[in-house]
């Protein structure tokens, strides 16, 4: 079955734990990577099933405005297959 990834970045380390616990507490998705991405920025990436995902990252953009400053959020589902190795930190997709 194909998954669906979210992606949600967000400026501030405890911003995006706080948005990655509450993302993992209200759907049923598991967090596939969060990285620096500089300047304070981190990005968190979650898949699972496209509702999921979607509920996940909602939570995620209400908890990032709530708490700190949300940058950006996005679903992608039915992700090509190449593009989950580009964001896998064991694939080379860290730099």
């Amino acid at each position: 079955m194909k998954h669906s990834l979210g992606i949600i970045e967000v400026v501030g380390n405890v911003n995006a734990l706080t948005c990655a616990d509450r993302m993992i507490k209200s759907a049923y998705i598991e967090i596939a990577s969060i990285k620096r991405i500089g300047t304070g920025m981190v990005s968190i990436i979650v898949r699972g099933d496209l509702a999921s995902v979607q509920h996940a990252i909602e939570v995620g953009q209400e908890t990032a405005a709530e708490y700190g400053e949300l940058i950006a959020a996005r679903v992608i589902p039915r992700p090509y297959e190449g593009l989950e190795k580009l964001t896998d930190s064991a694939e080379g997709g860290e730099q």
